[in-house]
């Protein structure tokens, strides 16, 4: 269920306040790089994701959004063990995982396959902001891409994230094909934690 707050993330979202949205990470020991809509394979030097702008856009040719009927697993190798599938719950306050790439669970320490978008480390800053950005990508029927760096005590350096909206019959979104790129691990600066058991988001 969406939250007040929330509702403000959506709005700063589909209007891209850009300043608004890095003080929401800031005010939280995190920094928000990087928040484009609609990105082009230009906005990052990583391999796969360059690989997936190009393939959802590829796919789509003329039309707003691809279905999500014509995404193979075959045409996915490239990016297997860091797909995200995500099918879209309440008008895109929520969404079920469908597929949970390998590589990504092995980054969160555990599977999200069949969880739910709001089970996510118990609803705190990130899941609000990424659940509300996927709200707002339903809304405005893009893709987007971001970078953000967590607080010091998460023990990975940075995500790079990507979410492309796949559509129904009905032409509405129904399902996110996204991928996300963890950084490089970094020891928490909280003295005392565990290296076994890390915050990763």
């Amino acid at each position: 269920m969406q939250t007040s707050e929330m509702e403000q993330l959506v709005a700063d979202l589909l209007d891209d306040r850009q300043p608004i949205l890095k003080d929401y990470f800031a005010a939280r020991g995190a920094r928000l790089e990087t928040l484009v809509w609609s990105p082009t394979s230009a906005v990052t030097d990583h391999d796969v994701l360059r690989f997936l702008i190009g393939y959802w856009d590829r796919l789509r040719g003329e039309a707003t959004l691809p279905l999500a009927s014509a995404v193979t697993p075959f045409d996915l190798k490239p990016a297997l063990g860091h797909i995200v599938l995500i099918d879209v719950l309440d008008d895109g306050w929520n969404g079920r995982f469908r597929v949970y790439g390998t590589k990504v669970a092995e980054t969160y320490g555990r599977d999200m396959t069949g969880r739910l978008l709001s089970d996510i480390d118990g609803g705190n800053y990130v899941s609000i902001f990424f659940r509300s950005l996927y709200r707002a990508a339903c809304l405005r029927q893009a893709s987007y891409y971001s970078h953000h760096f967590p607080p010091a005590h998460v023990a990975v350096e940075s995500w790079q994230r990507l979410a492309l909206p796949l559509a129904g019959p009905d032409g509405k979104v129904c399902r996110f094909l996204a991928c996300n790129i963890a950084g490089p691990w970094r020891p928490p600066l909280r003295p005392g934690t565990s290296t076994t058991a890390r915050t990763v988001l």
